[in-house]
């Protein structure tokens, strides 16, 4: 054995008991006793700080405060973790045993905080625009889902579409993920022999079954994204604060009385509602075949009434 592999070797066995004799090290590495003292001496000049206990039950031990530090978080990685948490606690609510964990965490950060209280410089309140009912009846949804993600077991959903049906499908979970403010699992449905996104919100009922099913590599299933095309929009200057929540400095020109947004992507089913929340305060100069988008979407609302 090199000598970096045994004084590594003796480093953990310092840290794992209580005191360690130089004849037990001399034994387990099978040198004198006078290359242990060497080495931890070389230990020490690393320092590591060691204690040399004379008499029988003698030996080396590190100071036990060193341990703790070694085997412990410091106050910013147990203050990460809190967040992580926080943040697993407002997306999908939080189970016994991480309840039970994070309890711990927050009695050791207690503890090394002089007043004795946590500053929480970091909260979570709503990862999407749902109402309280709705994000509470959506954490549900995910708890079960994610059951069957670990699992890889099949799910019996009953979906509403996007024409408003009811559909029963049997999926094979792969991927839940939080797009646009709405909860989506990625999913192969056995009844299209497809992969598909479905919403959460749309699941109105969900089933775990006792069947499994072998998970395969999904990322080339992946339907591709069209290409971009450029989108300019024209906005009343007094919505200037609400763009901000969507688009960058780079992609706003601001004038005296309207803010035009200039971007390149692929918008042509999602843009559609975005545009209508804006009501006349919005105007798509380009493309055309959005403007006419728009156009249609705002003549069927005033048939609405």
């Amino acid at each position: 054995m090199k000598k970096i592999e045994r004084i590594l070797a003796i480093i953990v066995l310092l840290l794992e008991n209580e005191i360690v004799s130089t004849a037990q090290l001399a034994q387990r590495f099978d040198v004198a006793k006078r290359t242990i003292f060497r080495d931890i001496e070389t230990i020490e000049l690393a320092g590591f700080p060691i204690v040399a206990h004379a008499g029988r039950n003698g030996g080396f031990s590190l100071v036990d405060s060193f341990k703790l530090r070694t085997y412990t978080y410091s106050g910013e990685e147990k203050q990460d973790i809190l967040n992580a948490l926080d943040v697993q606690e407002g997306l999908f609510g939080i189970s016994d045993q991480q309840k039970t964990i994070k309890e711990k965490i927050t009695l050791l950060q207690e503890k090394t905080n002089q007043n004795g209280k946590i500053k929480n410089k970091f909260s979570f309140e709503s990862p999407t625009m749902h109402r309280p009912e709705i994000e509470i009846e959506t954490k549900t949804k995910i708890n079960y889902l994610n059951l069957a993600l670990k699992q890889n077991r099949k799910l019996i959903i009953n979906y509403v579409d996007n024409k408003g049906d009811h559909t029963r499908r049997t999926i094979h979970p792969y991927e839940l993920m939080l797009t646009n403010g709405s909860w989506y699992i990625y999913s192969y449905c056995e009844e299209r022999e497809a992969f598909r996104y479905f919403k959460v919100t749309r699941i109105r009922q969900l089933m775990i079954q006792e069947v499994s099913f072998d998970p395969i590599d999904y990322c080339n299933q992946k339907p591709t994204e069209k290409e971009e095309e450029f989108i300019q929009l024209r906005f009343k200057k007094e919505d200037l604060g609400k763009l901000y929540d969507y688009y960058t400095e780079d992609e706003m020109i601001i004038a005296d009385n309207h803010v035009d947004i200039r971007v390149f992507a692929n918008q042509q089913k999602t843009i559609l509602p975005f545009l209508m929340m804006f009501g006349n305060g919005v105007k798509v100069i380009a493309p055309q075949t959005l403007q006419k988008l728009h156009k249609d979407e705002i003549t069927k609302l005033n048939e609405t009434y």
